[in-house]
């Protein structure tokens, strides 16, 4: 073979792999127009197919072997059979492109293409036994038949016009690049079929049909690349706007009650995604009742926040009723576990503090131990009685217990994601950590006890990325007890 045949036959190869590595991109892309990427997909195959042949062809040209005799024949009729249908696949894309709100034309372009394609094949198929497209000398070497090969020519020349027409009609409803992938993919083959005609032996065709598809799929990419995009910032804004709603149901304008001295609250929510299932709620039952509760939902994000959302109105209704801590957490249970089949569940600690004489009643459903800290003393953990999470089983009962506080009492409550907070080193923050930084500043105000928390925790994980929601709550009883 002459040097130019071993070149032509190195770019044939290396445009099959181009368009088998295109072929893996389009499959692992999972783009949501599930028609155009199979279309796509049938280009880059029959592509891949056709450059193969084409190097097969080239390569046994000469040779007289029986191996040889039957590759060329195989090879030649294999060129000529997928050209055909690369153009029906071609069609078939653009015109799906278009979509159903650019259909003028769709469908006679369709038609028109798949006649002329399907005529041409059969005619292929017949000149296999009538040889009046090409032929072979004894030398096993191919050759036209001037007359009626450009019959196949003009057929496929006649559905490339067709194509091209409906491209131009539509001219205005597509990008710029777009343009220029379907006119190189509709005319540059027909310009190296033309040239071939003339320089017999010079084989352009191919290379020319897979650059057009190469440059389809570079297209394909572009737009794939700005659906993801579009989506993501899509999503990225209404999980804003969920946060800003989220955020909303809990109370953040702080001090809540600022006609009531009786008491000082401060919390803080910190969610790992955008949204999370951690949450607290502080709400006069009475005018003498203060009910509280901290909560961590099973789970994260969006499925969390939605699970959140149910279970605190939930727990609000019941609590306004004027029941137990007991009775609210037992009847909160009934209506999660109720219709519950995503099988999540929530950790509640709730308290209702008679404001006039410090009782505080309060009910662990699963929930972290609470630390308290007695007037002049030091934060300590208490560990309080627990019992069943919320909404996890059916007919759960729930104990309750009483804590007595004094002026300048303090009660700091929290989620797992606090003490479970991990540096790089995988080692957890503990509630011991906890503990110790609460006491660095005991006399603090909750404003105050909550930000030295959290710059102790940020100390404490630097760079590490937080895998769970962070809910903190402190509050003061100030009141002389009656």
């Amino acid at each position: 073979m002459s040097l130019s045949a071993h070149i032509h036959i190195a770019l044939e190869l290396w445009s099959a792999v181009f368009c088998l590595i295109a072929l893996i991109c389009v499959f692992a892309s999972r783009y949501q127009d599930r028609i155009k990427s199979q279309f796509l997909g049938l280009q880059l195959i029959g592509n891949a197919l056709l450059n193969l042949f084409d190097t097969a062809a080239y390569y046994f040209r000469g040779d007289t072997s029986e191996l040889g005799y039957i590759m060329v024949r195989v090879s030649n009729f294999a060129v000529f059979f997928i050209s055909h249908l690369l153009l029906i696949f071609a069609t078939h894309y653009i015109c799906h492109r278009m979509g159903n709100k650019y259909s003028k034309g769709t469908s006679f372009t369709k038609k028109a293409v798949n006649i002329l394609c399907v005529i041409g094949m059969v005619l292929l198929v017949l000149s296999r036994v009538f040889h009046f497209y090409y032929a072979f000398d004894e030398q096993n070497r191919y050759y036209r038949l001037s007359g009626s090969y450009w019959i196949m020519l003009a057929l496929q020349l006649l559905a490339v016009l067709v194509l091209t027409g409906y491209t131009i009609l539509h001219w205005n409803h597509i990008k710029y690049l777009e343009r220029v992938a379907y006119l190189s993919y509709e005319l540059l083959p027909i310009a190296a079929i033309a040239f071939q005609a003339f320089f017999y032996g010079v084989s352009l065709s191919v290379l020319a049909a897979t650059y057009s598809v190469l440059l389809m799929f570079v297209v394909y990419q572009i737009e794939y690349s700005e659906t993801v995009v579009a989506k993501e910032q899509r999503i990225a804004t209404e999980l804003s706007l969920a946060k800003s709603i989220q955020m909303a149901l809990i109370p953040h304008a702080f001090p809540i009650f600022p006609d009531r001295n009786e008491i000082d609250i401060y919390a803080s929510v910190d969610p790992a995604r955008e949204v999370g299932g951690d949450f607290y709620d502080f709400f006069f039952i009475d005018d003498d009742h203060l009910c509280m509760v901290v909560a961590d939902v099973s789970g994260k994000g969006i499925p969390a926040a939605l699970f959140m959302t149910v279970s605190k109105t939930i727990l609000r209704n019941y609590a306004m009723l004027g029941h137990s801590a007991s009775e609210i957490l037992e009847r909160t249970n009934e209506g999660l576990f109720k219709d519950n089949y995503t099988g999540m569940f929530v950790t509640v600690w709730l308290g209702i503090l008679e404001i006039s004489t410090g009782k505080l009643c309060c009910g662990n459903a699963g929930h972290e131990y609470p630390v308290i800290m007695r007037c002049g003393g030091q934060f300590e953990l208490f560990k309080d009685k627990h019992s069943f999470v919320l909404g996890g089983m059916e007919g759960m009962v729930y104990k309750e217990y009483t804590l007595d506080l004094n002026k300048g009492d303090k009660l700091f409550l929290y989620t797992d994601g606090v003490p479970e907070a991990t540096n790089r080193s995988d080692e957890m923050y503990g509630t011991t950590r906890m503990v110790d930084a609460l006491n660095k500043n005991p006399s603090g105000s909750p404003v105050e006890i909550l930000k030295t928390m959290r710059s102790d925790i940020s100390g404490f994980v630097k760079e590490a990325e937080q895998f769970d929601d962070m809910t903190m709550v402190c509050i003061e009883y100030k009141k002389e007890r009656s």
